[in-house]
């Protein structure tokens, strides 16, 4: 037997954390899934909960689901399909009818379907749905043993292994019921918890932390199984860090921050680090936006900071005063303390400002205080 497993795909969810328009839709990442299975001519696709992101989805969206598995009965491949805490289960917000195709859980409550696939094995499929948003029950307890009687027994859950809130499991349990696969979902990073029992994550990332875009292409034979992962993402989410240190010229970082922005199907955040050359108009261009408008012409640019230089990461440090001589005030010391602004840079050039700073702490050295206390006891 040969399967697609998927979960969470949030189909009317959008990429999160743009400020710009982009040519990508995050939905037609279920196209790519279906494309996928038509061309590895498997016999079934198990989707593993969370299909929508909301728990009303828009009737727009609910008919793209069904065009897209629909493609799947002309080349005889089955589906089965649960709801997870997203989009969990009430009959009154669908005006769907799924495929015939279709294999669909729609209770809280562990059942088992079994089907036969166009290869003539049969596969009896074990899973349940949410209707509530959260379940704290272990609902695995309820899952039943292997059925034998079935060339292959499938296992659709959607939960987690801690918690309490996401039908929290235990892996020794799961293992117990000897399926030939777990199909997971609700996790958005890939995770494989055993051999047979995976997380695939999201398939198309929505936000920089969903790094791991992964489908499952396994095939089961009475002998063992093989896993494959493949990502199907049309787009990805990278975060950068580039080193400015060579740069002594705006120009020159320009040109470097450019070298690293190879593909325009990647959403990049970009840290900078090692511009002390350059600090203060890089700075400027960084506050006033002007640098990150200038990149996003090209690319698709999410966030763009400054790490700050190793002086100014220091935290400030306490001024010892010797009991009978000053001493004299690092400006240069004191300017990397402080936001690097070209009136701020002009005001610590201006040499009358530094000699009258110097006299004022002079003064105030000089004299005594009372904090709350006697004269001298802090």
């Amino acid at each position: 037997m040969k399967f697609i497993h998927t979960a969470d795909l949030h189909l009317d969810r959008e990429f999160e954390g743009l400020v710009q328009e982009t040519p990508f839709k995050p939905y037609k990442i279920l196209e790519r899934i279906i494309d996928f299975a038509i061309s590895e001519a498997v016999d079934v696709v198990f989707f593993a909960g969370d299909n929508f992101h909301q728990s009303q989805p828009s009737i727009k969206i609910q008919n793209y689901l069904i065009e897209q598995l629909a493609r799947l009965q002309a080349h005889e491949i089955q589906a089965v399909l649960i709801f997870g805490n997203h989009d969990y289960y009430r009959e009154a917000v669908y005006w769907i009818d799924f495929p015939e195709n279709v294999t669909v859980f729609r209770s809280e409550t562990v059942s088992t379907e079994k089907l036969t696939l166009k290869t003539g094995e049969t596969l009896a499929v074990s899973a349940f749905s949410y209707q509530h948003p959260h379940i704290s029950e272990q609902k695995i307890a309820d899952y039943p043993m292997r059925d034998y009687s079935c060339d292959y027994h499938v296992g659709l859950f959607h939960g987690e292994f801690s918690g309490q809130q996401f039908a929290p499991a235990n892996l020794t349990d799961m293992l117990a019921k000897d399926y030939n696969y777990w199909a997971l979902g609700h996790i958005h990073l890939a995770n494989q918890e055993a051999d047979n029992v995976i997380y695939p994550g999201t398939p198309q990332g929505r936000n920089k932390k969903e790094t791991t875009n992964l489908v499952v292409l396994g095939e089961l034979s009475r002998t063992g199984h093989l896993i494959y992962f493949h990502d199907l993402a049309e787009v990805h989410f990278e975060t950068l860090t580039i080193d400015l240190s060579e740069c002594q010229t705006l120009a020159q970082a320009l040109i470097e921050i450019k070298s690293h922005l190879s593909d325009t199907a990647i959403f990049y955040s970009l840290s900078l680090i090692n511009y002390a050359a350059i600090a203060d108009y890089l700075q400027e261009a960084i506050d006033n936006e002007e640098l990150i408008e200038e990149l996003r012409q090209s690319h698709v640019i999410v966030k763009l900071k400054l790490i700050p230089l190793t002086s100014e990461a220091r935290l400030f440090q306490k001024i010892e005063v010797p009991e009978f001589q000053q001493a004299a005030i690092d400006f240069e010391q004191i300017y990397s303390l402080v936001p690097h602004k070209q009136e701020i840079r002009a005001l610590f050039d201006d040499e009358e400002f530094k000699q009258e700073v110097q006299d004022n702490v002079s003064l105030f050295a000089g004299q005594h205080f009372e904090f709350g206390g006697v004269q001298d006891e802090n």
